[in-house]
């Protein structure tokens, strides 16, 4: 299911349904509203368009995003020559997954299995080729800590220099994602972070941040898959053990 809305609707409806006048990060980053008088506020019509409750499923939609315990994923992006931006929030609990995409001039909110979530994500980011080189594994320190050179002083020609290099191609696309599992389990792993890069003339990339850099070629499916393992949850094609 899914409902398009328009920015001064879904906050309307977000904190009618939730009682939470936050909206999620990245849709905050949106305007809340359209309209700057209350005169043309009250011209909308919200309050009886949008009465409490009006639609269960809406409702369910939006609680199943609020709540506290649901893990949740972030995307955070932008495409080279466009001023929209990506902005997408998932929420997911048990096998339920709801969705939030904010655009310029609408929020749209859906469900959908805990299995699609990978997938319909990507579809906002939007496809792209794999890149066409292999993975790149190096110490994060010898990729952002170094000046170009080696240690004696000549020009650094190594894989770690290779990597520094990609880093600062051209891109068509760039985004950021956060992946946070069941925040009110102690027995969580810490927030997961991931950055995409659709190098220009190359295709799409995973990149790890941690004590090495890892920069991995993705496919759309591959991209969708490695959501959903990063969200703990099983994925039809890959079953966990």
């Amino acid at each position: 299911m899914r409902w398009t809305l328009t920015p001064d609707e879904f906050t309307h409806v977000w904190a009618s349904e939730t009682g939470m006048d936050r909206r999620p990060y990245p849709v905050n980053i949106t305007p809340a509203a359209t309209v700057r008088t209350e005169s043309e506020y009250a011209a909308l019509g919200l309050r009886s368009r949008y009465a409490r409750n009006t639609d269960p499923d809406l409702t369910a939609a939006l609680m199943l995003c609020a709540r506290a315990d649901a893990t949740t994923i972030t995307v955070a992006g932008e495409r080279s020559g466009d001023p929209e931006r990506i902005l997408a929030f998932a929420a997911v609990v048990h096998n339920h997954a709801g969705i939030l995409v904010a655009r310029t001039d609408t929020v749209s909110v859906s469900v959908c299995h805990a299995r699609a979530v990978g997938e319909r994500l990507v579809t906002v980011i939007g496809s792209a080729p794999a890149g066409v080189q292999g993975p790149l594994r190096e110490p994060q320190d010898a990729v952002l800590g170094s000046a170009g050179l080696a240690p004696d002083g000549s020009p650094d020609e190594g894989t770690a220099a290779h990597f520094r290099r990609k880093l600062r191609s051209p891109v068509d696309a760039r985004g950021f994602l956060t992946v946070t599992i069941a925040p009110d389990d102690p027995m969580s792993p810490p927030t997961r972070h991931r950055t995409w890069l659709d190098f220009t003339g190359d295709g799409r990339y995973l990149l790890t941040t941690a004590a090495d850099l890892t920069l991995t070629p993705v496919s759309d499916l591959d991209f969708a898959e490695q959501l959903l393992r990063l969200a703990g949850i099983e994925s039809a094609s890959q079953p966990y053990l």
